[in-house]
């Protein structure tokens, strides 16, 4: 039995589009109704063009018509050519021998937005790494950068230029955070360009900084100890305190934290996967750790990250501490001041915070002022 097959666009089966001179110009989709063998699919064409800029089954009135119709038509071309190849060995067709063809194309003209934003719906992200990646799509999509053909340099200074005067908490974006959404942006362009369906890179052109990023802060064993002793009467500082403590003492992250299960703790470790990077960790339960978890039996009460950041720098005031204290912090100090400062190999380290190269846990390693006046105080009373 031979495979029979349909093939003919689609537009705007929403019924979204409107016209160009529209007070809000909306572009519909363009897709391929695949009949084979009796069943219909949909599939996208990744070409999207205003009411109007398509007409029967091809696209009319736009200024890259002639190269939007041939990629509809290489496509339609390619589905086909995977029937006919069935029939020539004579097998069945199934929807799965197209998977290969599922390229998401953005010529020129067609939705940038669409093909990041699919991208990165599919990639194995962790979901800390896609919520920036987002991020930075939202501000693209904020910017008006919806189409691929605006993909240029001057696009791109623009953005810089935009990214710049933002403020952030009453203060200019840092460089090394611009950076960021530059190499966001600049992954995915590259990403497109390797996939065949983007061919020019605006980067080539344009270079940007990475930036100074804010020095690590960590905190003495003095600083410690007065969060320890902090006394108020606000449950909420005291959850606040305890979570901090927690990390100062484990190491953990505060995702790491939020869903790690200390009942399974055996053998006076604690071993889990991290939310960011799918590490296996391990870290010892301190003394100091087992006396916090025993006053939750064990069970930690989840509190939102935006709260539990706001809160921070509050109950550091409330201890004296003048440092910058991050929900990172914690972490840290723990790599910095409590095992470093005690003695533990970096390489035990590496393992206990869950790094992927051990050059990450190498950063700790650097030694504040601080911190060496207080090993030669502890020194000189050994000696």
């Amino acid at each position: 039995m031979l495979n029979t097959i349909i093939v003919k666009p689609v537009f705007d089966r929403k019924h979204v589009a409107t016209k160009v001179a529209s007070r809000k110009p909306v572009k519909g989709l363009v897709q391929l109704s695949v009949l084979v063998n009796g069943e219909r699919k949909f599939l996208s064409t990744g070409i999207r063009v205003h009411l109007g800029q398509f007409t029967g089954d091809q696209v009319v009135c736009h200024e890259q018509a002639k190269e939007l119709n041939e990629m509809m038509a290489n496509q339609v071309t390619a589905i086909i050519e995977v029937v006919n190849d069935c029939n020539r060995k004579g097998q069945l067709f199934s929807w799965a021998m197209l998977d290969s063809l599922k390229v998401r194309r953005c010529k020129t003209g067609t939705g940038w937005i669409d093909w990041m934003e699919a991208d990165i719906r599919e990639r194995p992200l962790a979901e800390g790494t896609r919520k920036h990646h987002v991020t930075v799509l939202e501000f693209l999509r904020e910017q008006g950068v919806t189409d691929c053909n605006q993909l240029t340099v001057d696009t791109i200074q623009r953005i810089d230029d935009t990214l710049h005067k933002r403020m952030v908490n009453g203060k200019s974006m840092m460089q090394v955070s611009v950076y960021g959404y530059h190499k966001v942006l600049r992954a995915y362009i590259r990403r497109a360009i390797r996939a065949g369906v983007l061919e020019h890179d605006p980067y080539s052109r344009f270079k940007t900084n990475k930036g100074v990023s804010r020095p690590r802060e960590v905190l003495t064993m003095d600083e410690v100890r007065r969060i320890q002793d902090l006394q108020t009467q606000s449950l909420y500082m005291q959850h606040v305190r305890d979570l901090f403590l927690l990390q100062i003492w484990t190491g953990l992250s505060y995702a790491d934290l939020m869903t790690a299960d200390f009942t399974a703790a055996a053998d006076g470790t604690l071993t889990g996967n991290r939310n960011k990077t799918s590490v296996t960790y391990t870290t010892v339960m301190l003394p100091q750790t087992v006396e916090i978890l025993e006053r939750y039996s064990y069970h930690i009460p989840v509190m939102a990250y935006d709260d539990y950041r706001r809160m921070l720098m509050p109950m550091a005031e409330l201890c004296g501490i003048k440092k910058h204290i991050s929900t990172h912090t914690g972490r840290h100090t723990f790599a910095t001041t409590i095992a470093l400062g005690h003695g533990v190999p970096i390489e035990i380290l590496s393992r206990m915070m869950g790094h992927t190269n051990i050059k990450t846990t190498q950063i700790y390693a650097r030694v504040q002022g601080a911190m060496v006046q207080e090993q030669a105080e502890r020194l000189a009373g050994m000696l």
